[in-house]
């Protein structure tokens, strides 16, 4: 592992502050591939403490212990043998303690880069935020070692061109799952009734409560993610820029997520690949074929099939 560098301390020095972001829409295995990056022995990442005290960086300094403790580590941070999703999973007081990559929407919005209703982030927010962005980003680095900063947020869709206004060197990880796959997966997870819908008003429960199709909800949703995510890449320059399948990366752990670490900027480690070996790897993502009723089927492809074709997942 190389030395922990120093938080910088000129506009040159923060131009240049290596960080990876993973976006997609959720359920697209997002969080999965950060937390394996969060492995990385050079990773730095935003931790549940940081997220309670966004302005107290030097509690990224907890982050070193998770280096120290691999077994602890493993049990706190997944789940079911590697489910890195432990949304609302009872979890004991030391597990809650114990420090844990999370996305850390705080620590952006403390910095003048929240989002709020349909329209992408002014990019010049960006450029607004670049030295207090920079600069504790930077500090989880020198507080918590490693070499380059990894974080996943859903709402980044929706920034990306401002946060690479901020961050000119950062680099963008896209993942791209079926639509089909994602609207099925929505609608079982027990957060989707109460999320805000960002592109509408109100939440799936008053959709449906008004009248609207349930599938078609989720099918909008990832419609709507995807769109304002390739508007924002559009304006990140193509070797910044990384497109995986969730389908690849399900399909091959290891191998995805190591290409992924030297695009960020990660070296070659066997110790972390052996890590990742670890994480539970799934089969091909096709289950939702069997298990989506027909006219659920027929009204996610009814709204979704321009961006499915676009994609590839339909003819």
């Amino acid at each position: 592992m190389t030395t922990t560098p120093t938080i910088p301390t000129t506009d040159t020095d923060r131009r240049v502050l290596p960080v990876g972001f993973v976006v997609g829409a959720p359920r697209s295995g997002t969080s999965l591939l950060y937390k394996a990056l969060c492995l990385h022995p050079d990773a730095g990442w935003i931790s549940n403490w940081v997220r309670r005290h966004p302005t107290i960086t030097s509690l990224a300094a907890l982050n070193r212990l998770t280096r120290h403790t691999p077994g602890q580590r493993h049990r706190a941070w997944f789940t079911d043998g590697g489910n890195a999703y432990v949304y609302g999973r009872h979890r004991s007081v030391a597990t809650r303690l114990y420090p844990m990559p999370v996305e850390g929407e705080p620590l952006f919005r403390a910095c003048g880069l929240g989002v709020t209703g349909p329209r992408p982030l002014d990019p010049d927010r960006g450029r607004e935020a670049a030295e207090v962005l920079g600069d504790r980003l930077a500090a989880v680095l020198r507080w918590g070692g490693g070499d380059v900063v990894v974080n996943k947020r859903i709402d980044h869709n929706r920034r990306i061109a401002a946060l690479a206004r901020a961050l000119p060197d950062a680099r963008f990880v896209v993942l791209v799952r079926d639509g089909r796959a994602v609207a099925a997966s929505l609608a079982a997870v027990d957060w989707w009734a109460d999320q805000p819908l960002w592109w509408a008003e109100g939440t799936p429960t008053t959709w449906a409560r008004d009248g609207g199709d349930p599938w078609e909800a989720c099918a909008r949703h990832w419609v709507a993610e995807t769109a304002v995510l390739e508007a924002g890449i559009a304006t990140v320059v193509p070797e910044r820029v990384l497109r995986i399948r969730y389908e690849e990366l399900v399909a091959d752990l290891v191998g995805v997520a190591g290409r992924v670490s030297r695009f960020v900027g990660l070296p070659a480690d066997a110790v972390w690949s052996r890590q990742v070996a670890r994480l539970d790897r799934r089969r091909p993502d096709d289950a939702w074929r069997d298990h989506l009723p027909p006219a659920a089927r027929s009204a996610i492809e009814r709204v979704a099939g321009d961006a499915l074709r676009r994609y590839g997942y339909a003819g």
